[in-house]
C-alpha cells in the first residue's frame, strides 16, 4: 500500500493506493471496506479501482518503452510466489514433501497388541534423535503397517537430508531401518478391518486388567 502525500510538508492528502495480486482481491476489497470507518472520526472510507489516464498528448511517432523485461521479471515474481515448492537455499527448488522422511522397518505392528504404550515410546524416542538435527514438527507412527513405517516431518529440507543420512542402515530394536525422502505420493495409513478392530480391543482390555491385577497385589504386599 502506497498512501499519497502531499508535494510539500509531506502532509497526508487522504487517500492511498493498493496494488493486489490477483484483479479478483479488488472487486473484494471494494465489497469488505468500501464505506466503513477508520479510526475514532466519522469519515467513511471509499474505495474504488484505480484510474490511469495518459498524461499529455499520445504521439504516436515517440517509440513505446521497451517493457518486456519488466514483464519477465513480474511475471517470474508471480510463478515463484504461487509455486507450491520451495526454495532450499540459492536457485535450488526443491518440493515440499522433501521435508518429509520415511523410515521402514522401524517396528513390527504385532508388538503393539501385546503392549501399545510402545508407540508413544517409539516415536518418543525417534523424536529425540530427530531434534538434534533441526525443527521437528511431526512423529507419525504407522502402527498398523506391516513394514513398520514412520514418517517425519522436518522444518527444514536440510534437516531432513541429515536424518536419511542418520538413519539410512541403522539398527533399531533388533531391526535395520531404511530411510528415504518421502515420494510425496505414496499413503502409509492402512485401514483396520473389523475383525483387526475386536482383537485390538480384546488385546488391549486385556493389557489394561493385567497392569490392574499387578497394582493390587502391590497394594497387598
Amino acid at each position: 500500500a502506497v498512501v499519497s502525500t502531499q508535494s510539500t510538508g509531506g502532509n497526508f492528502k487522504g487517500d492511498a493506493k493498493v496494488c493486489y495480486f490477483k484483479k479478483e482481491s479488488i472487486e473484494l476489497a471494494m465489497r469488505l471496506m468500501n464505506g466503513i470507518k477508520l479510526g475514532t472520526g466519522n469519515t467513511k472510507v471509499k474505495v474504488e479501482p484505480a484510474k490511469f489516464e495518459l498524461k499529455g498528448e499520445f504521439d504516436p511517432k515517440l517509440k513505446p518503452k521497451k517493457r518486456n523485461n519488466n514483464k519477465k521479471k513480474k511475471k517470474n515474481r508471480q510463478d515463484n510466489l504461487l509455486d507450491w515448492r520451495e526454495r532450499a537455499g540459492g536457485q535450488d527448488l526443491r518440493e515440499k514433501h522433501a521435508k518429509i522422511v520415511i523410515l521402514h522397518h522401524c517396528f513390527d505392528p504385532n508388538e503393539f497388541l501385546e503392549d501399545a504404550c510402545q508407540i508413544i515410546e517409539i516415536r518418543d524416542d525417534i523424536r529425540e534423535e530427530c531434534e538434534k538435527l533441526g525443527p521437528t514438527k511431526k512423529v507419525i507412527i504407522f502402527d498398523r503397517h506391516p513394514q513398520g513405517v514412520v514418517s517425519i516431518k522436518f522444518g527444514t529440507h536440510e534437516a531432513a537430508d541429515e536424518a536419511v543420512k542418520l538413519f539410512h542402515n541403522r539398527w533399531f530394536g533388533g531391526k535395520q531401518i531404511k530411510a528415504a525422502l518421502w515420494d510425496g505420493v505414496t499413503d502409509y495409513a492402512i485401514e483396520e478391518t473389523e475383525g483387526e478392530r475386536e482383537a485390538r480391543l480384546a488385546s488391549w482390555h486385556k493389557f489394561i486388567e493385567g497392569d490392574e491385577s499387578e497394582e493390587k497385589v502391590a497394594e497387598k504386599v
